[in-house]
């Protein structure tokens, strides 16, 4: 449905930082308000997660694969639909990390019909995550640039 990557150009670490704390999802996953983890931090597989979108509904995602600095795989289920999304990650050379995104949507029964709407829907939420994820990566380091200077010159 979706397959896209995009380079980063920050330590694999705070990359990783901010694709699987919960508490950072919301930044860069479009139509997600709030997450957090149900069997607590750092992700493993097999993990629970609660999100909420902005409309109030809320939903559980499962961690399906996790390799810390590597790989994410998220799964959720809405009636008849599931949701996967493949978050893979890799050093690219010169600073820069790569993500990948690989996100699919399953439809069983008469949402077989209804399909291609949601696709097309998904598709047009999601096609931004990992600029979303440059922008928040991004913006976390600078802000972290910005309070070393002043640290560094003495200012509070």
């Amino acid at each position: 449905m979706i397959e896209a990557s995009i380079r980063i150009r920050a330590p694999e670490a705070e990359v990783w930082r901010h694709l699987s704390d919960p508490a950072l999802m919301p930044a860069w996953m479009p139509g997600i308000a709030s997450m957090r983890a149900l069997d607590g931090e750092p992700l493993a597989e097999g993990g629970r997660l609660a999100f909420a979108v902005p409309r109030g509904r809320e939903g559980l995602a499962r961690v399906a694969a996790c390799a810390p600095g590597r790989l994410l795989v998220l799964e959720a289920a809405h009636g008849p639909f599931s949701l996967s999304y493949r978050y893979g990650m890799r050093p690219a050379g010169g600073g820069e990390v790569e993500v990948t995104l690989r996100a699919r949507c399953a439809a069983r029964g008469w949402a077989v019909l209804a399909a291609p709407l949601v696709r097309a829907s998904i598709r047009k939420a999601d096609r931004w995550q990992l600029a979303y994820l440059k922008g928040a990566v991004e913006r976390a380091m600078d802000l972290a640039a910005a309070r070393g200077a002043a640290a560094g010159s003495g200012a509070s």
